[in-house]
């Protein structure tokens, strides 16, 4: 059974229908598919490649090789100063931020997305969550009336958060703020033997030292897959 869902939000933002590929089988073929100009993804385990073999035949091809990672003990700061919960003044900040910061998402490296669409699907991500559409939690890292870096939380059950999308301004890198963010939320936003999920791209390699690091320990990858029908 195929299941194709519109992702109306999106398609908004593109300026085109937005679909994702969630469910097919070996029967899948083209006119199974939305008609009309159209962008349609798909997620699978880098594993079946029986799948991918498929997918590649009807058009899509990889963006993209994410890979998960969970985090099971609590990582302990004596400083975390200038960390705490966003509120809806911090929202012009954060925008700004979000618009230039991810250059390693799916968005921004497919060919057939411009940067600017790339940049507005990151700054109107951000915005959802304060529409209270998107992520229970945001922390901040702050510092002399300056936003350094973000961190946004899904509440996915009582023992498991996801960080959806962290962020630091390019000028404040390599200072350890993504570590003392993440310690926040482990210490304020979970239960003791919680745990803690985060997904990342496989060139993008600041991010898998950085969880390697903290001691987050991989565990699934998969291909993520665009095609733009014309």
């Amino acid at each position: 059974m195929n299941k194709i869902i519109l992702d109306e939000w999106l398609s908004n933002i593109v300026g085109k229908p937005v679909y994702e590929l969630k469910k097919f089988d070996s029967n899948l073929n083209q006119k199974d598919l939305p008609a009309g100009q159209l962008f349609i993804w798909s997620k699978i385990p880098v594993g079946d490649i029986e799948k991918l073999v498929y997918l590649q035949k009807l058009g899509f091809y990889i963006v993209d090789t994410n890979i998960q990672f969970s985090l099971f003990k609590r990582i302990i700061l004596k400083n975390n100063s200038n960390l705490r919960f966003a509120n809806s003044s911090d929202e012009p900040k954060i925008r700004e931020l979000a618009k230039n910061a991810f250059k390693y998402s799916r968005f921004n490296k497919d060919p057939n997305i411009s940067n600017k669409i790339a940049s507005k699907i990151k700054e109107e991500w951000v915005g959802n969550f304060f529409l209270g559409k998107r992520g229970k939690w945001m922390i901040v890292v702050e510092e002399n009336s300056k936003i350094k870096g973000f961190l946004q939380l899904i509440h996915k059950n009582q023992d498991t958060i996801v960080i959806d999308l962290i962020a630091i301004d390019q000028k404040f890198r390599g200072k350890g703020l993504a570590k003392k963010m993440i310690s926040y939320a482990y210490t304020h936003c979970l239960k003791r033997n919680g745990s803690i999920e985060v997904g990342t791209q496989i060139d993008n390699k600041p991010s898998i030292n950085l969880y390697s690091k903290l001691s987050f320990h991989m565990n699934s990858a998969s291909y993520v897959l665009h095609m733009h029908k014309k």
